[in-house]
């Protein structure tokens, strides 16, 4: 079983062994990729992946829509796409057919959480990278859907 690891403000993470549970502090910058062996005094192997994110990223499949804000470089466009997964301080989507956008640009999205309450999410997002049909975008400004995205996270 591999077990993900968030990382520490000092920059460490912390492995245990699940059979024995012993702990140790690792430095981060001493880890090369993000998958992690570990042999225990025990003799216990574990398999550990590093998260190397700020914040849990929650795989979701939630459908919505998008407009593109104007700019110098890009038209407005808009149109369906689906959030693939939502942390708190941003999104990952699929655009149905993709838009001409680049880094930088902002592109309000709206999408229902799959939550009790079905939340709507209106928010204003830029676009910090591109690779085909997804494009990964942080929050614009904080919002007061800060906080359903939080418990949201967190169910």
């Amino acid at each position: 079983m591999t077990v993900k690891l968030f990382l520490e403000s000092d920059n460490t993470v912390v492995i245990s062994c699940s059979q024995c549970n012993k702990t140790k502090n690792l430095d981060a910058k001493r880890i090369k990729g993000t998958r992690i062996k570990a042999k225990c005094s025990c003799g216990h192997i574990s398999t550990f992946q590093l998260e190397k994110r700020r914040h849990y990223r929650k795989e979701t499949d939630l459908r919505g829509s998008y407009r593109v804000m104007p700019s110098g470089t890009t038209p407005p466009d808009s149109g369906m796409m689906t959030v693939v997964n939502l942390s708190r301080n941003g999104v990952r989507l699929k655009f149905n057919t993709f838009p001409a956008l680049n880094i930088g640009d902002v592109v309000s999205i709206q999408f229902n959480l799959d939550d009790r309450n079905h939340s709507l999410v209106n928010r204003d997002v830029v676009v910090q990278n591109v690779d085909g049909p997804y494009v990964g975008a942080r929050f614009h400004r904080s919002s007061n859907m800060d906080n359903v995205i939080g418990f949201y996270l967190f169910k």
